[in-house]
């Protein structure tokens, strides 16, 4: 039953909760029908039958009536993000196929979904997004990798598998932003039905995750090659570290015990991009990486098994990064303008929890 529940989701996204709404009117019809020869059975289980009924209401309402969340990140058009763009058309086949929309984050990583409106009759829109700072520290080849991977993520279907779980897992939560468990019914109702699901479709999410990811590795693989591949593993594995150590370690600190807003991240990448590039340190990193435990509710595979699976036992002899790819794939002016009002808008909720802790 779970499995079935499951390939249903995973085909039809929030809109798997149509099938349970189906059932829940059957049953209430038959309750109806039952009334005049079993009226006191009818009685009884009216309890029963309005719960479950008013319950997949509910969930229908909130997964697909109300409006989701919508995205705070930076929508960038060909003219601010020539080099992307370009990138995703030459490693796309697919490209002409359905609308694109590339966005940049602060996240230093790297997605693609697929939004599909009203269970894929209207079409559906592809969606990668970047995050900054690997723009700002991986060079172009490495870039140029990453994109290959989330490419390949699109090529193999994963964005219309494992997207559609994360969405009605999204969905899902959603209902609560709207209707509080501790304050509404419907709420509690929602909970009541979700809560035990949701665990387990989460961990479903986490082990689809995994595998895909592993996939994806290869697909890249076969667009840019094993060692370009495995290049970027761990440019990106050894850039994390020392962005973590150098930038956001110090300054998570520094916000404890500011009276002012600190000197924001983008601004501090900036000053640090020689450290962080730094050939032993960057090599201690990446070899410190494959012997890192492994966080449980990781939606990534350990980087040794990414790495072994592209035919790698240990860390390859690579390429340092010699030059920041953000110059070379956005427009001179967005490069400078994105890392500003990132900062800006990191000190305005910096100072606010700052001026709170005061």
């Amino acid at each position: 039953m779970k499995r079935l529940v499951l390939k249903t989701i995973l085909r039809l996204g929030r809109y798997a909760v149509l099938p349970a709404v189906v059932l829940a009117c059957v049953i209430l019809a038959v309750w109806l029908m039952a009334m005049d020869r079993y009226t006191i059975t009818a009685l009884v289980t009216a309890p029963v039958v309005f719960s479950i009924f008013l319950g997949a209401l509910a969930l229908a309402i909130g997964l697909l009536l109300l409006p989701s969340r919508k995205h705070r990140d930076f929508e960038a058009d060909e003219a601010t993000a020539p080099g992307l763009w370009a990138m995703w058309k030459e490693l796309d086949h697919s490209f002409v196929r359905s609308r694109r929309t590339l966005l940049i984050d602060t996240e230093f990583n790297a997605s693609i979904g697929e939004v599909r409106r009203y269970a894929g009759l209207c079409g559906q829109r592809v969606t990668m997004t970047v995050g900054l700072p690997m723009l700002m520290i991986l060079d172009a080849r490495a870039v140029r990798a990453v994109v290959a991977h989330e490419v390949a993520h699109a090529r193999l279907r994963h964005t219309s598998g494992s997207i559609n779980l994360a969405d009605f897992i999204a969905a899902s939560e959603n209902v609560f932003l709207y209707a509080n468990p501790e304050w509404t019914i419907t709420g509690r109702i929602v909970r009541a039905l979700l809560h035990s699901m949701l665990e387990w479709l989460e961990k479903e999410y986490r082990v689809l995750s995994r595998e895909n990811e592993l996939h994806a590795d290869l697909g890249a693989a076969e667009k840019v090659g094993r060692a370009e591949t495995a290049r970027a593993l761990v440019l990106v594995e050894a850039c994390r570290t020392r962005l973590i150590d150098l930038v956001f370690a110090p300054l998570e600190k520094e916000v404890l015990g500011a009276i002012h807003a600190p000197r924001p991240p983008f601004e501090r990448i900036v000053k640090q991009l020689a450290d962080i590039w730094a050939p032993e340190p960057m090599a201690a990193a990446a070899v410190a990486g494959l012997s890192r435990e492994h966080d449980p509710d990781s939606t990534h595979p350990p980087f040794g098994k990414r790495l072994a699976n592209l035919g790698y036992t240990d860390i390859p002899e690579i390429d340092g990064v010699g030059i920041s790819s953000i110059d070379q794939l956005l427009s001179r002016d967005a490069a400078a303008d994105l890392a500003a009002r990132f900062d800006r808008e990191w000190r305005k909720k910096a100072q606010d929890w700052v001026s709170i802790g005061r």
